[in-house]
This record gives C-alpha cells, structure tokens and sequence, in this order.
C-alpha cells in the first residue's frame, strides 16, 4: 500500500474528497496564472486526453478504437488550434453551443426514462465533437488580454453552480431533476445553483473585468454557463449508465476520475467563448 493511499484510509470520504479538491484547485490556479502559454496549451492538451481516455474507455468496446479515437481527438484539436481564422472563433463557439443544445433536448428527453442505449459509434463521435471544442476553448479563452482572469471566472461559475445546487439539493430537494440519468439532482438544487451564479454575476460586475459589460448581459450569460454546466454533468451520468459504471476512472481519491471532475467544464467553456465574444471581450491578449 503506498503512502497516499494509506493516508486515504486515516480519513473520512469527506476529508478525501475535500483535501483532493483543495489540491486540484491550487494546481489549476498555478497553470491559469503561472503557466507561460507554450506551457499551458501542453497540460490542458494532455488534461484533454486524459479526459478522452476515460470518455472512450466508456463508449469504446476495442481498445485499438480508443486509441484511435484519442489520436482523432489530439489531431482535430490541433488542426482548430493551427488553421482556424480569429475571425472563425465565435462561429466555432456557436457550432459547439448549437451541438450542445441538441445534447440537452435529448437529455430533457431521456430525463424520466433512460431508454434504449446508444451505440458505441455514436458515443465515440459525440467525444471526438466535444473534446477538441472543450480544449480549444481553455486555449483561446487564456490567450486573451484578461485571460486568465476570465478563464477563472468561468471555471468558478460551473464551481459555484455545482456546489450549491449539491449542498441546496441535500437540504430541500424534493422534486427529481432527471432521475433516470442522475438521481441525485433536484430542481431545487438547480435553482439554488443558478442563485449563487446571479450573485457571482453581482459580483463580477463590480470588477474591472467587466466594466462596460451590461449587468443583465453578464447575469445572462452566467445562467446559461451554469445551465450548459449542468447538461454536461448529465451527458457524462448517461454515458457511465450505458457503459454501466458508476466512476469514469479512480484517478482522483474521492472524486472518481478526470471526467467525472471536468463533465461540465465540458459543455461550459465553448458557450462561454461564445459568450465573451457576444460581450465584446474576445480580445487578444
């Protein structure tokens, strides 16, 4: 037994989860503001494989397919990253939004009754949509003049979303959000989430980050941030209840895998380019 998972032992699930996320968030904070960008296109780039990794093992039955998946993925993030006009940014924004959009109208679907499983096929090519676009939105969002500042806001948004709805949900959830995909939420969860999110909005309004950014504007984006954040959650819970898991992977002690940590990273970041580009802010740094 090693000595981390010795010392796993020692504590409470609640102690491990929240040591880990602590960990997380001060190396998320050193790659954000200290990484320079040579630097921080590589570790999100293998952040993004990573997540791949586990995303494929779930969809993908032949191993020899996983990898090629992975390979697919690294080329068409690469292939945004190298060959997309600036001018090409917000319309990919608005495909990969557009993309979610139709997710979550299946999800909304699929929310009392689960249905029939999705191919395998059809599984892999939704990752080989979302991941590149997830990559390439951390990329393009950083190399902004505020970027790192406004790349932070927009991982505390799915953050703050996340965390009240799960402490809101334990406390007066009552009514099921989607209880065939992810029987844990709760409309009130959700609600409460999006209340922390209107108040991250107050908040952020008063910053210079912000200035000349209509306070309903940036309330509006940040719901919807929120919102995406959400389907994202539930896209993953579906995709480990047709791979008949309860854990993409066990990478991080209390908190499952890099997929089960970053699933509404997933949908958020490409509406969040989008919405930075709406509020005039898609300026390079």
């Amino acid at each position: 037994m090693s000595f981390i998972e010795s010392m796993a032992t020692m504590m409470t699930p609640t102690q491990v989860r929240v040591i880990t996320g602590l960990a997380l968030s001060v190396l998320g904070l050193c790659v954000i503001f200290l990484f320079p960008t040579w630097a921080f296109v590589g570790f999100t780039a293998l952040l993004t494989l990573g997540v791949g990794y586990e995303w494929f093992r779930l969809s993908c039955p032949c191993n020899i397919t996983r990898w090629l998946a992975l390979g697919m993925v690294a080329l068409f993030g690469a292939g945004l990253y190298l060959l997309l006009p600036r001018s090409q940014i917000a319309g990919l924004a608005l495909l990969a939004t557009l993309g979610w959009v139709v997710l979550m109208f299946g999800l909304w679907q699929r929310r009392q009754v689960a249905g029939v499983t999705r191919s395998a096929g059809l599984r892999t090519v939704l990752g080989l949509f979302i991941l590149p676009a997830f990559w390439f939105a951390l990329v393009q969002i950083r190399a902004l003049e505020q970027g790192a500042w406004l790349l932070l806001f927009g991982i505390l948004i799915v953050a703050v979303a996340d965390s009240l709805a799960y402490f809101v949900g334990r406390a007066l959830g009552r009514h099921k959000l989607a209880p065939a995909l992810s029987p844990g939420k709760t409309l009130e969860g959700l609600v409460g989430g999006l209340v922390g999110v209107g108040i991250l909005a107050a908040i952020g309004v008063v910053l210079p980050l912000f200035s000349g950014v209509p306070s309903w504007e940036l309330a509006l984006w940040s719901m919807l941030v929120a919102l995406f954040s959400v389907a994202g959650d539930l896209e993953e819970s579906r995709l480990k209840r047709e791979a008949g898991v309860k854990d993409s992977g066990q990478l991080l002690p209390g908190h499952g895998g890099l997929l089960d940590r970053l699933d509404g990273q997933l949908a958020a970041m490409p509406i969040w380019l989008l919405a930075l580009a709406q509020m005039h802010l898609l300026i390079a740094g």
